[in-house]
Formats: structure tokens, C-alpha cells, sequence
């Protein structure tokens, strides 16, 4: 009998399982990043990195994560007084301008989340692709 869509064996835990592992150890690459790029003043951005749903049905999979939204101007280096259409120049970021005020270093970006995220989801996106595609091929091997 050759297999049919309803035929078809239901997914190898595999890929729920590897995307399980990989969701939980999200939160604690970007704790570390945050502790790497020391952007840890109150610790409340460390805290509130947390996931917050993982579903998997089959392949069909859903994760979220939630943390302050603070923590996105961290990342870009941006914040209170950075707008839209100023064209950059703001006094506040001129050295005399900050030297003048007492204001210490000017923001830089502190990429604790970007960068991981967009790795992180390369590796999950191929690994998956990996496990998926072995599947489809073991389905036809009986044929």
C-alpha cells in the first residue's frame, strides 16, 4: 500500500523536543548577553527576560518571549531624546555639549537580543529543516 496523507506517520518527537530545548535556552543566551554587554543598571531588563508560551502540535510550533520593552532601545542604543526626523543632530550627544551638563558617555548600542535572535533562529530554522527533511525521506524509503 503506498502511503497516503493520511497514511503518513505523525511527526518524530524530534523536532518538538530539539525545539523545546532550544526555547528554553533562549532566555538564558539573552540573560548572558545582557551581562556580556553590561547593560545591567537595576537588573529589571535581566529579570523580565523570560519565555512566556511554547505550543507544539507536529510541526506546527508557537513560542513567545517577553521582556521590557527598554530592553529593544538597549539593543538599538537608543532612547529618551532619539526621535524620528531629527536628522541625528542632537546637542546632547556633542562632548562639549555632555561635558558641560555633567553627562557622562553618549548611548551606544548593546546588542544583547538582535543579534542573538537572528543567529539563534538561523540554527533552529536549519536544524529543523534538517529533521523535516529526514522525515520526508523516510516516508518514501518503503515506496
Amino acid at each position: 500500500m503506498k502511503p497516503t496523507i493520511s497514511t503518513l506517520p505523525p511527526p518524530p518527537e524530534a523536532p518538538k523536543k530539539y525545539t523545546e530545548a532550544w526555547y528554553k535556552l533562549m532566555t538564558k543566551i539573552w540573560q548572558d548577553r545582557i551581562d556580556l554587554m553590561d547593560a545591567v543598571d537595576t537588573g529589571a531588563l535581566r529579570r523580565s527576560v523570560q519565555g512566556s508560551g511554547f505550543r507544539a502540535a507536529g510541526y506546527d510550533m508557537s513560542m513567545t518571549f517577553k521582556f521590557m520593552q527598554y530592553g529593544l532601545y538597549v539593543d538599538a542604543g537608543t532612547g529618551r531624546g532619539y526621535t524620528r526626523g531629527n536628522g541625528g543632530d542632537l546637542d546632547k550627544l556633542g562632548k562639549a555639549y555632555r561635558k558641560l551638563h555633567g553627562l557622562g558617555k553618549t548611548r551606544e548600542r548593546r546588542p544583547w537580543f538582535s543579534r542573538s535572535w537572528n543567529i539563534s533562529r538561523e540554527v533552529l530554522k536549519n536544524k529543523l529543516a534538517q529533521l523535516m527533511g529526514q522525515a520526508f525521506k523516510g516516508t518514501f524509503s518503503d515506496l
